[in-house]
């Protein structure tokens, strides 16, 4: 038993949200805290290449746990290979009422409708470090904003010197209508603003769009062209899911909001293969949804992710997780006879 499970049923016994506060308060005040759960280590076949950035591994955290930039410089010592923060919207909002985050412990799950709580871009900007890993800065919109674009642009503006990549979040399931923008027709004129903007700002941040698992394949072949049309540099395969028809037997499952965890796993895994079809292999994707185990990591980049995500499995296991899932990751690219594990990315 790792530390972190000796704890987590005095940490179970919180509130989900508020375990989460604490959680970035004890990072954000104990910065040596990674040291207490993991020695890092480098695996020379798991360094991947993309967009001009080096990855230490493909291994990644998800936006959503350290929405205000608070602690990613603790974060890092934990060994991943690059952080999202966000989502960061243009003005602070409180988001949804509580309660708005549910444990499916039975389902090593958890169900979300947060709304895009965050302090705002100013105070997100103050709270950028500099670390040594890749930075991705995931942005939004605010939930009473009419004209998205009047949120995107100026995010993009604000934060494409200080990012590694960022993401445009259009496909969380918790702000009303912002999924819409999926949509063939609003979706091309969207992003072809942003890139024009991109251009304006003669930027060469990679810019990625995150798509929900809820989308059929008509749908995500008309995005994947609408992505090339437009010259999207990556994807982010995929948000949380409002999908319930999943076997689910925990009490919370009937709670509204994006679910996200093991059972998402086959389903994002079916979407990230469809991505990596559509895109013909051309634009890097990143997979999430549902990882725990190096076995998952490997799936997913064999289902054509370059890199992968992971969230709600440190809820269950600790951060801990990483450099476990990282040697074991090692020693299967090496029992294929692979010299990295960019070789594998959508041989599936």
């Amino acid at each position: 038993m790792n530390l972190y499970q000796f704890f987590r049923p005095l940490i179970f016994q919180l509130d989900p949200e508020t375990a989460h506060d604490l959680a970035i308060k004890f990072l954000k005040f104990c910065p040596r805290a990674a040291t207490i759960f993991c020695h890092q280590t480098d695996y020379e076949n798991l360094r991947t290449k993309l967009w001009g950035l080096d990855f230490t591994s493909p291994i990644g955290l998800a936006a959503g746990f350290d929405k205000n930039a608070e602690v990613a410089k603790t974060l890092e010592k934990f060994g991943f290979g690059f952080l999202e923060c966000g989502t960061v919207t243009l003005l602070p909002q409180p988001g949804n009422p509580k309660p708005r985050l549910f444990r499916l412990v039975e389902d090593c799950a958890v169900i979300n409708r947060l709304g895009f709580n965050n302090l705002g871009a100013e105070v997100f900007e103050k709270n950028l470090p500099q670390i040594s890993v890749p930075l991705g800065i995931n942005i939004g919109k605010n939930k009473d904003t009419q004209d998205v674009l009047s949120d995107y642009l100026p995010l993009l503006e604000k934060f494409y010197q200080k990012a590694s990549y960022i993401t445009v979040n259009i496909s969380s399931p918790n702000t009303k209508n912002l999924r819409d923008l999926q949509n063939e027709d609003h979706l091309d004129l969207f992003l072809s603003e942003i890139i024009k903007k991109k251009n304006e700002l003669k930027c060469l941040v990679p810019i990625l769009l995150k798509v929900a698992p809820d989308l059929d394949e008509s749908q995500q072949e008309k995005i994947a062209a609408t992505v090339i049309k437009n010259k999207i540099d990556g994807m982010i395969i995929s948000n949380t899911t409002i999908d319930r028809a999943l076997n689910l037997r925990s009490h919370n499952a009937t709670q509204t909001g994006g679910l996200s965890g093991v059972p998402l796993f086959h389903k994002s895994n079916e979407v990230l293969r469809n991505f990596y079809k559509f895109t013909e292999g051309k634009i890097p994707l990143i997979g999430v949804g549902g990882v725990s185990s190096a076995a998952d990591v490997y799936e997913k980049i064999k289902c054509g992710a370059s890199l992968v995500q992971l969230y709600t499995t440190f809820i269950y296991e600790g951060f801990g997780l990483v450099e476990r899932i990282k040697k074991e990751l090692s020693e299967m690219v090496k029992k294929d006879g692979l010299k990295n594990i960019s070789e594998a990315v959508g041989t599936k």
